[in-house]
C-alpha cells in the first residue's frame, strides 16, 4: 500500500527512518519490556537506540533464518504469563520477516497475549538486496514487496492493527497497546535503507 501524501516529512522520500521509529519506541517502552528483534536490515539502528540493560530482555535469532520473531514473541509472552512476571513483549521486525510465520498471530490472539508487533514496512527484502549487491547479482526477482496489507492480515488473525506515519501516532498507539489483552500490530512505513554487508 502506498503511503498517503499527508505523512510526516522526515527523510528524502518523506518517510520515517528506522532510527526515528526506534527512538520513539524507546521513549514509551516500559522499563521491564522484553524486546524480540527480527529486522535484519535495521538491527544496527535498533541496538544504538534501544540499549539492552537487563538479562533475558532481548531475543533474536543467531543465524540467517527468518520466521523467528512472531512465534518467539508468543512463546515468551506465554512464559511470562506462566511465571507470573508478565513483562511486556515487543517485537520489531521487517515486512519481509513478518511473512514467514504470520500465522503465529492467531495463536497470540487466541491466547490473549498483549504483545506489540512493530512491522517496519520498507517494501522490500533490503538485507537480501544488500547480499545480492555484495555478490554482484543484479535484477534478482522477488525482493520487492508491493501490495501487502499488513494491517488487514493482522486484523484477520484477531489482532488490533494500525498503519502509522508519524512519531506522535507511534508513541500513542504503542502506549495504548501495552494496556490491551490481545496482540497489536503496528505497521510503520519507513525509508528503505539497504545495510552494507562488505
Amino acid at each position: 500500500m502506498a503511503p498517503p501524501s499527508n505523512r510526516a516529512k522526515t527523510s528524502d522520500d518523506g518517510l520515517l527512518t528506522a532510527a526515528q521509529v526506534f527512538n520513539a519506541l524507546s521513549e514509551v517502552r516500559p522499563v521491564n519490556a522484553i524486546l524480540v528483534e527480527e529486522s535484519p536490515s535495521n538491527h544496527t539502528d535498533l541496538h544504538a537506540c534501544w540499549p539492552i540493560t537487563e538479562p533475558a530482555s532481548y531475543f533474536t535469532a543467531a543465524s540467517g533464518g527468518l520466521g523467528f520473531g512472531l512465534p518467539a514473541s508468543a512463546g515468551i509472552a506465554l512464559g511470562e504469563r506462566e511465571t507470573g512476571r508478565d513483562r511486556p513483549v515487543i517485537t520489531v521486525m521487517g515486512d519481509g520477516s513478518f511473512q514467514y510465520s504470520v500465522q503465529s498471530l492467531w495463536t497470540a490472539a487466541q491466547q490473549h497475549l498483549p504483545i506489540v508487533v512493530i512491522v517496519l514496512r520498507n517494501y522490500e527484502y533490503a538485507v537480501l538486496k544488500s547480499l545480492a549487491a555484495l555478490e554482484h547479482i543484479s535484477n534478482l526477482p522477488g525482493l520487492d514487496l508491493p501490495g501487502l496489507d499488513i494491517v488487514s492480515l493482522a486484523k484477520g488473525y484477531g489482532c488490533d492493527a494500525a498503519r502509522l506515519y508519524d512519531l506522535d501516532g507511534i508513541k500513542k498507539a504503542t502506549a495504548e497497546a501495552w494496556t490491551k489483552s490481545k496482540p497489536t500490530v503496528l505497521e510503520i512505513p519507513i525509508s528503505p535503507q539497504a545495510p552494507p554487508l562488505s
